[in-house]
């Protein structure tokens, strides 16, 4: 689904429901990335902590087309600034607010792929290209993003980019990974037959051909639903992990650079949107289901890992 061309806002927004925030870890404690928590000041920090914790704007609705429809493509949780909005043929003229997921809806498939058992041998980027026609058979929009740096084999999204890195992180932190993800779910039971699946394909990684985050781009943008993507700018300054489970809204992360003056970003994954690509990928598999959010979960946490110094707190917001 499109991107509003107007300039103007969507109209008949709902008003947000009761809902609770919570701060379930003070950090993962396991990463080896660059982006750190502590790099702010302190009163920069508790700034951000002020806003995630007492402020109502902290989610905001999905954003309507103009059909007056929410959208149904999602975006990814970098918590940087959007500088342009397009698609392969078109510019759009503002940024609206969507479902994120590290990586965007294409990144998730193809961990949900690993996950399930079903990725053999082939190359990630074979992977990656299943993915996105997977999505493509179950009519599930999605989109993504580049950043200004893209370059070479690099799209400019840490969770395209870097998705060899990551499977290797979710076997590296595997026993870490395992108990962040119990916190996150209340049912665990597919777990260990899911690590089998990322440990199995795991092995292949090292005889695959080179992996390139921008064919994946390259596939994304010239798939025939004509994705948006959004370019980002400026450095990472995420400094917190926020997870939203209120259906239906999506994390408000530029209510944080705005109160912060840009001095501060936050990561932010709307973990209902996981939920729902999970039942949309395998609508008649209860099992695979559970499977597919496991995966997507281990992805989203390896993910975290590898871009982070694992000293980001973790906030989740969960309706009342």
């Amino acid at each position: 689904m499109k991107q509003l061309t107007s300039k103007h806002p969507a109209i008949g927004k709902k008003t947000a429901p009761a809902f609770n925030v919570s701060r379930i870890i003070k950090g993962f404690e396991f990463g080896h990335g660059q982006i750190s928590g502590l790099a702010a000041n302190q009163d920069i920090l508790a700034k951000v902590d002020e806003v995630i914790h007492h402020n109502k704007q902290i989610i905001v609705p999905i954003d309507k087309d103009d059909n007056g429809q929410p959208l149904t493509d999602d975006g990814c949780g970098d918590g940087r600034e959007v500088l342009t909005v397009f698609s392969l043929n078109q510019q759009y003229k503002r940024s609206l607010n969507r479902p994120k997921v590290f990586g965007g809806s294409a990144a998730m498939a193809a961990a949900c792929i690993i996950g399930t058992g079903r990725a053999g041998s082939s190359s990630l980027n074979h992977v990656f290209k299943n993915a996105i026609s997977e999505l493509d058979a179950k009519e599930i929009d999605f989109g993504a993003h580049t950043d200004e740096q893209m370059h070479g084999n690099n799209c400019g999204c840490g969770a395209i980019d870097k998705a060899p890195q990551i499977l290797l992180a979710s076997l590296k932190y595997e026993i870490p990974i395992r108990g962040v993800v119990t916190v996150l779910t209340d049912d665990a039971s597919c777990l260990n037959e899911v690590y089998a699946c990322y440990r199995s394909y795991v092995q292949h990684l090292a005889n695959q051909p080179e992996y390139s985050g921008m064919q994946v781009m390259e596939a994304i943008l010239n798939n025939r639903h004509s994705p948006v993507v959004k370019q980002l700018g400026g450095k990472h300054k995420e400094c917190r992990i926020v997870l939203n489970k209120v259906r239906g809204y999506t994390v408000n992360q530029q209510l944080v650079r705005d109160a912060t003056n840009s001095q501060a970003q936050i990561f932010g994954v709307d973990v209902w949107r996981m939920e729902d690509l999970a039942k949309k990928l395998y609508p008649t598999e209860a099992v695979l289901q559970k499977k597919a959010f496991m995966s997507e979960l281990i992805y989203t946490i390896a993910t975290a890992a590898v871009l982070t110094k694992g000293d980001l707190p973790v906030d989740v917001i969960v309706p009342v």
